[in-house]
């Protein structure tokens, strides 16, 4: 009776003796693929990296919508700033305003507007317009303080004269009363900027010049000490002298453009556009030598290379570790030139698929070559050493392929569907990050799984043949199956001690909320000598501690609405997280309460030119003197007045102004928790009936990080069931799908409370937004070891085999398999990026605890509850 032969048999019955006889037109016609897929990888831009988290949230994302209308209405909020430095004032003064025009002539389009200066005089001059009523008559009850007080001084006539209205006259040993003219922090709480809040700086202190004395003897250099009081509004000024004491001059030219930092391919052309700016300039002679520097977050685009570079130098890396290691375990040059090439053939679709239907790779598919390198080449080594173990059972190459592949082809269908299908759970999550890596990886598996199976028996067979299978064990000659059986068993037993000890750590697993953890590591020695210093421009120092969240409203009276909604939180509920704000009405003030302070003021310039006030001394004379200039204001002023400098701060490109206000917050700009609860307090305004938009690129990490934690960890418990699902499905025995349960459960659970211990003891290995990535697929990995052996150990081709055979081959596929898995995301462990740093330390972590739980129990319940009969 004739047995019926199953697909997989009749298709190595056929492909097998099929490539034997062409070999060499079987290579050409891959190597034809190869090319034709390559060039459609080329023929993209590139396949560029683009780093904008925004388009990895959904489209109808709160944040992602206030970006779009943002981009629409005001352009970008982020900074671009050409710096220049000299030892002549002059010439960097002529420089600046030689820029600007140079901007305005030829990057029509791409700016907003330039910006060279921040003239202060009119906030000087109408400075106590801006002073809420109470704080204008704290400072006219101050003067009547003072008059009494010199009254005292100057005789009994004034005395009598200023007594009290009771009768009783002022004694004139009454105790002195401290007076306090003016709080410096409230420029800023009123929302004024920094240029602005100068001014008043400039009125109610003293004037420092050269230096300004800080903790003990030490003094802080001044940086607008060197430039005269005219210029000073200029945005340039002078860094702290070296050991020479050679005064340089730094100045800038800050410009408004319409798109933001994020926007890789403007990034690109501004950049271009810049260097043929800097070209411009610096091909001319001067009369002292020049730098020009560019600095801003548009400079953002060196560190999108930089990962790039990165994702080079790793792959690199992991392909020449990948190269060693399977040399060690194939003892020869063939075989990791064979599994080698196999698997970099699988990278070409898979980048190819890519460029097909993304176009562009993002933060997570970026590094999909190194991670296919690592779990692609599992499939190639199984093949090759199966291949190894059956040389001496047949006479041909040709039955050795076709028996290697028939034996094999089950198993990898099983492993690299509870692989993809664990990629593939990522289409449920929000995160457009996990779903395009889910989809791009689990291509990647496939393809590989096909390679191996279609492309390197050609290989093979073009290359003259399997090389030698290395004859030593890996287990002591002298065990027999029953001392294996037993050492597993103890393995198995420790095991299970330390899974009761994970059960405890396993719940400091925490995600990383240090955003310092996830940054560039930067050289301070290599950065600090070529930049030129911006912040020695800026008229004080008093800055916010975050990027601005810029609210958009229909109307001008939304904004002055929310202006008197962040007033209540910053002056009566004293909300610590808000640092200032800024709308049209910080600029200019209701007409009915400039009004209002006007009448104050006449009361102030009243008394203040009393005569009587010609004799106060100190501080007291300071402020008098100033108040004579500052109370001649007579009339009230509009937007019309105000410098132009300003309004340009909330224009919007159609030109008209106060419809935006920006709001800044003061809290750590690292801390993810800080920033979530930031943008659950001020990302939200409703004003007569209508949302408002509120647009921060911080709003966008906020988003990316809430987004990737709620997905991560749902998906985690999914891509489990999945995993178990499939298990049901491929070893339907109870038996055999308990045994792999087992093994893979303790292998969750040593993982989870590895890192959980780790995390108690050294903060170190926690999930992040980057290394996420790695949960489905080191759960993928870490089921496909125990399928593995559990086929090989119940397959009926190998009813005679023993648990040193199983570990000697099987294991030793297995061990390579994964050790080199781990070695294609060593290459990550050498980026200067800590976040992508920590894609290698928990893939390393993970599957080296998968790969040694999955090799002892494996092995002791094959050896103890899977007997073969």
């Amino acid at each position: 009776m004739t047995t019926k032969k199953t697909f997989v048999e009749r298709f190595s019955n056929w492909y097998i003796p099929l490539i034997c006889r062409h070999q060499y037109k079987a290579l050409t016609f891959y190597l034809l693929l190869a090319v034709l897929l390559s060039v459609l990888i080329l023929y993209k831009p590139g396949l560029k990296l683009d780093a904008d988290l925004s388009h990895l949230l959904p489209e109808d994302t709160p944040s992602v919508k206030a970006l779009q209308e943002s981009f629409t209405r005001f352009g970008s909020t982020d900074r671009f700033t050409i710096a220049i430095q000299s030892e002549d004032m002059n010439l960097v003064l002529a420089l600046q305003d030689s820029i600007a025009a140079y901007i305005h002539n030829n990057w029509q389009g791409d700016f907003v507007s330039t910006q060279v200066d921040n003239n202060n005089q009119f906030f000087k001059d109408n400075a106590l317009l801006y002073l809420p009523v109470k704080h204008l008559e704290n400072i006219r009850d101050n003067l009547d303080d003072l008059q009494l007080e010199l009254g005292r001084k100057n005789g009994p006539l004034v005395v009598d004269l200023l007594s009290d209205p009771s009768g009783d006259s002022l004694q004139e040993n009454a105790p002195k009363k401290e007076r306090v003219w003016f709080d410096a922090n409230l420029p800023q709480e009123l929302g004024l900027p920094e240029e602005a809040v100068g001014a008043f700086d400039a009125f109610f202190k003293k004037d420092k010049k050269d230096s300004v004395k800080v903790a003990g003897n030490a003094t802080e250099w001044n940086p607008k000490s060197t430039i005269p009081d005219s210029l000073k509004s200029r945005l340039i000024g002078s860094p702290q002298p070296d050991s020479t004491g050679k005064i340089l001059f730094n100045g800038i030219v800050n410009a408004k453009l319409i798109k933001p930092s994020t926007d890789y391919e403007f990034v690109t052309h501004i950049l271009a556009r810049t260097d043929t700016l800097l070209q411009h300039f610096r091909s001319k002679t001067y009369s002292s030598p020049m730098r020009f520097a560019v600095d801003g977050t548009y400079e953002g685009l060196k560190e999108v290379d930089e990962v790039a570079n990165d994702s080079v130098f790793s792959f690199g890396i992991s392909l020449v570790l990948i190269i060693f290691l399977t040399m060690f375990f194939f003892r020869s040059v063939k075989g990791p030139i064979l599994v080698t090439l196999s698997v970099l053939y699988a990278c070409i679709p898979t980048l190819a698929f890519t460029a097909l239907f993304y176009g562009k790779l993002n933060p997570f598919t970026v590094f999909v070559a190194s991670i296919i390198l690592g779990i692609g080449i599992d499939y190639s080594i199984h093949i090759l050493g199966t291949s190894q173990k059956l040389m001496h059972q047949f006479a041909s190459l040709e039955e050795v392929l076709e028996a290697a592949q028939r034996r094999m082809l089950k198993p990898f269908i099983l492993a690299s569907f509870t692989t993809v299908a664990a990629f593939l759970t990522l289409l449920a999550a929000h995160f457009r990050g996990f779903y395009e890596f889910g989809v791009v990886a689990s291509m990647g598996v496939i393809f590989s799984m096909l390679t191996s199976v279609l492309v390197l028996p050609v290989f093979i067979k073009c290359m003259g043949g399997i090389p030698a299978a290395p004859q030593n064990s890996l287990l002591p000659n002298s065990w027999d199956d029953a001392k294996i059986t037993k050492f597993f068993k103890v393995l198995a037993c420790i095991g299970f001690v330390l899974g009761a000890v994970s059960l405890y750590y396993a719940q400091d697993v925490d995600f990383e909320h240090n955003l310092k953890n996830l940054r560039r590591v930067q050289s301070a020695k290599v950065v600090k000598p070529r930049g030129i210093s911006t912040k020695v421009t800026r008229a004080t120092n008093k800055a916010v501690t975050s990027t601005p969240a810029a609210v958009m409203g229909s109307t001008p009276e939304q904004l002055d609405k929310l202006y008197d909604t962040l007033m209540v939180r910053l002056h009566v509920e004293h909300d610590s997280t808000l640092g200032s704000f800024l709308t049209l009405k910080s600029f200019v003030p209701p007409a009915d309460s400039q009004e209002k302070r006007l009448e104050v003021i006449e009361e102030i310039r009243d008394l203040v030119e009393a005569r009587v006030f010609d004799r106060s001394e100190g501080e007291d004379s300071v402020n008098v003197a100033t108040l004579r200039k500052l109370a001649q204001v007579e009339k009230t002023f509009t937007a019309e007045d105000v410098p132009a400098w300003t309004i340009d701060l909330l224009r919007e490109k159609d030109g008209s102004y106060g419809k935006i206000g920006f709001i800044y917050g003061d809290f750590p700009s690292w801390d993810a928790k800080a920033l979530h609860r930031f943008q659950e307090r001020y990302a939200h305004w409703n004003f007569d009936g209508e949302e408002l938009r509120t647009f921060s690129s911080q709003f966008i990490l906020s988003d990316v990080i809430e987004s990737v934690k709620q997905d991560s960890f749902r998906l985690a418990l999914v891509i489990i069931l999945v995993i178990f699902g499939t298990l049901v499905i491929s070893f339907r025995k109870p038996k055999y799908f308990l045994a792999g349960c087992i093994s893979f459960g303790m292998g969750t659970l040593l993982t989870l409370g590895l890192l959980g211990c780790l995390t108690h003891f050294f903060e170190f290995g926690k999930i992040s937004i980057y290394n996420v990535i790695v949960i489905p697929m080191a759960l993928g990995i870490g089921i496909d070891s125990t399928i593995h052996f559990v086929t090989s150990w119940t397959s009926k081709s190998n009813k005679d085999m023993t648990l040193r055979q199983l570990f000697d081959t099987t294991g030793r596929n297995v061990m390579a398999s994964s050790t080199t898995t781990i070695a294609g995301f060593v290459g990550f462990l050498f980026t200067t990026h800590r976040g992508l740093k920590g894609i290698g330390d928990l893939a390393c972590i993970s599957i080296a605890m998968f790969l040694i739980t999955s090799v002892i129990f494996s092995m002791y319940l094959c050896g103890s509850w899977l007997k073969k009969k």
